[in-house]
């Protein structure tokens, strides 16, 4: 599998609109890896392409990477920076797209009839799995403000454990038991050190020492967090532990 991160930023991105923050400035003046879209994971292999969120920039990174055929899409909870851009497939003429998510998230749209007949939408329960070609997506209830849904991706003998939003510093017996078993792992740290609804960077560097034959990759950054280049220093003593930034892919 080619694991391709589209956008790493949180909900407003970076730079925000308005926004002076010292990242902001940063990302405005040196551009680079201190430019993050919206979140957003696409995913290659023989089974076609895959996406993990839909932000409003799902437009551009489509055009981007040049896809013309998606083989299914999966949206993590209803917060607006991982579903406001589903509205753009109203709009694809390259086949019905698979879209997967829990209830609330695909309640959370205008469904128009333009958009169903392009979209066939299912709803997934936790501990629910589902098959796309050689791909099995397995969702898992991650501890958010709204119903959210992590995946445990896999492949083979490969697999890939998908946080998204989670809150938790800790993991739970189940979510071990996946990062146990993981060639990756990915959570979403808005925040360094607390100051977020989310888990922050510290617990996931504490949670990577208990775990060093786990690769881990931290994306969602935002305004609370340190610029790229602080937090690659911070991650030095770590083999297994890297901060996504916009365009990085790896092959799992």
């Amino acid at each position: 599998m080619k694991i391709i991160f589209a956008g790493t930023g949180d909900g407003r991105g970076i730079p925000a609109i308005g926004c002076e923050c010292k990242r902001c400035m940063i990302a405005r003046k040196e551009k680079g890896k201190n430019r993050r879209r919206r979140v957003c994971v696409i995913i290659k292999n023989r089974s076609g392409t895959i996406i993990l969120d839909t932000p409003i920039d799902i437009g551009r990174i489509v055009n981007k990477y040049k896809i013309f055929d998606i083989a299914a899409i999966f949206l993590s909870h209803k917060h607006w920076d991982h579903i406001g851009g589903i509205t753009e497939f109203e709009w694809w003429d390259a086949g019905k797209i698979p879209v997967y998510g829990n209830m609330s998230a695909l309640a959370n749209f205008e469904t128009t009839e333009r958009l169903y007949d392009r979209c066939k939408f299912h709803v997934m329960h936790d501990r629910e799995s589902v098959k796309i070609g050689h791909i099995k997506f397995k969702a898992f209830k991650v501890n958010h403000k709204v119903p959210t849904h992590g995946l445990v991706i896999t492949e083979d003998n490969k697999r890939i454990v998908h946080f998204s939003d989670s809150v938790e510093l800790s993991l739970n017996d189940f979510e071990k038991r996946q990062v146990k078993k993981a060639n990756l792992v990915i959570f979403h740290t808005p925040g360094y050190d607390g100051g977020t609804d989310h888990i922050d960077v510290v617990s996931v560097m504490k949670i990577a020492k208990k775990h060093p034959n786990t690769s881990f990759i931290i994306s969602h950054i935002g305004h609370n967090n340190l610029p790229h280049e602080e937090l690659e220093e911070h991650f030095a003593s770590y083999k297994n532990l890297r901060v996504a930034y916009d365009g990085l892919e790896i092959k799992i």
